[in-house]
């Protein structure tokens, strides 16, 4: 979608507007607090975060963080326990209207009570993945996918999922002392596939790579910079996965070689490619793992050469606050010379209202230049 597309839905860009409900309590409209910043930081792999800081809510002569609800005096600490679910929208225009980008549990409360200054409150938490993040445990699966662990894991912890089937079959599977989340990052990564929450669901499944562009930035028109790195030093055309056969005891070695990545750009070289170019010879990764059969081999090198792909070509960016610009998107960028203006992968984006408007940044990876 191009930047006059989004002009058009978010009201020319002139109007940012977030909301925020504690506890079923919208904070700035029934409790009438005054908020400087709201910030949420999303990522592929990883729990959502998000922070806002309420100011003028210390009650001198109380000595307490008050607030007014009607002729009620509402006690914030109360209000902002541990564990109250928090839902936060970002956008322009009607407060109404925006959709909610992340909610979760609050984790955290922080203050300052200098001298000299207002006490303010500043909230943190994550989204519904936290719960996955807290302590360890040890299961195990026989004769499996990959997945099969991964929406056991969703369903055990009350969380609405979305898993996409992996293969092959595993002939076991080991959680060891470790916890929800170690666990499927340990499974997204040896799959090549990616999870995280989003409209309350955890997916855990293949990158969008390949769908199509979700925005249209050109430099300077609403992109306000971009910083690409482009790098061989994780590089190789071919990986070689050594493991045992389970049945026979043969040696099998799993392959994936250069030309396999996904989501790639056909008109350009991917890192595999160049690094043979640059060095005049393959270079080959060979790794040991604890694979069991050939299919299991072959899907374990796809994975770490997928893995290392999407190192050649990384960037940040920032432009004006974009909600649509989320992990697991891709993002067109244009205006930095044939080399850098293309298709990107987006990993994770930051949205931050302040003093200073609304703006986003974000992370990209790419596998070709």
């Amino acid at each position: 979608m191009r930047l006059e597309q989004l002009d058009r839905r978010h009201d020319g860009f002139y109007v940012p507007a977030f909301a925020i409900r504690v506890g079923g309590k919208n904070v700035l409209q029934d409790l009438f607090l005054a908020v400087s910043a709201v910030s949420v930081d999303l990522k592929e792999k990883a729990a959502g975060h998000f922070t806002f800081t309420v100011t003028n809510a210390f009650d001198w002569e109380a000595r307490q963080f008050l607030a007014t609800r009607g002729r009620q005096r509402v006690d914030l600490l109360e209000l902002f326990r541990f564990g109250s679910t928090v839902e936060i929208s970002m956008g322009y225009g009607d407060r109404g209207g925006l959709r909610p980008m992340l909610t979760g549990l609050l984790t955290e409360i922080t203050t300052d009570f200098g001298a000299g200054g207002t006490p303010e409150l500043t909230v943190s938490g994550y989204d519904g993945l936290y719960p996955l993040t807290v302590g360890k445990a040890s299961r195990h699966w026989e004769d499996k996918p990959d997945s099969t662990a991964v929406q056991d894991l969703a369903s055990a912890a009350g969380i609405r999922a979305d898993v996409r089937t992996t293969t092959p079959v595993m002939a076991c599977i080991d959680q060891n002392n470790e916890s929800e989340m170690a666990f499927i990052l340990k499974l997204a990564e040896r799959n090549g596939v990616t999870f995280y929450e989003r409209d309350r669901t955890l997916y855990f499944g293949p990158r969008r790579n390949d769908l199509a562009d979700v925005v249209e930035l050109e430099w300077g028109r609403g992109l306000l910079g971009f910083s690409p790195e482009v790098s061989l030093t994780r590089q190789v055309s071919e990986v070689r996965v050594h493991g045992r056969s389970v049945t026979t005891g043969a040696a099998i070695v799993g392959k994936a070689r250069r030309g396999q990545e996904s989501g790639r750009d056909t008109r350009a070289r991917s890192g595999g490619e160049r690094i043979v170019t640059a060095l005049g010879k393959d270079t080959v990764l060979n790794s040991r793992a604890a694979v069991r059969t050939q299919s299991e081999a072959d899907a374990r090198a796809k994975a770490i050469l997928e893995e290392r792909a999407q190192s050649f070509l990384t960037g940040s960016g920032e432009s004006v606050g974009l909600p649509e610009l989320l992990p697991d998107t891709n993002v067109a960028i244009s205006g930095l010379g044939p080399a850098f203006s293309k298709t990107y992968y987006l990993g994770e984006a930051t949205h931050r209202i302040d003093g200073g408007g609304y703006h986003t940044t974000f992370t990209v990876q790419e596998t070709t230049v």
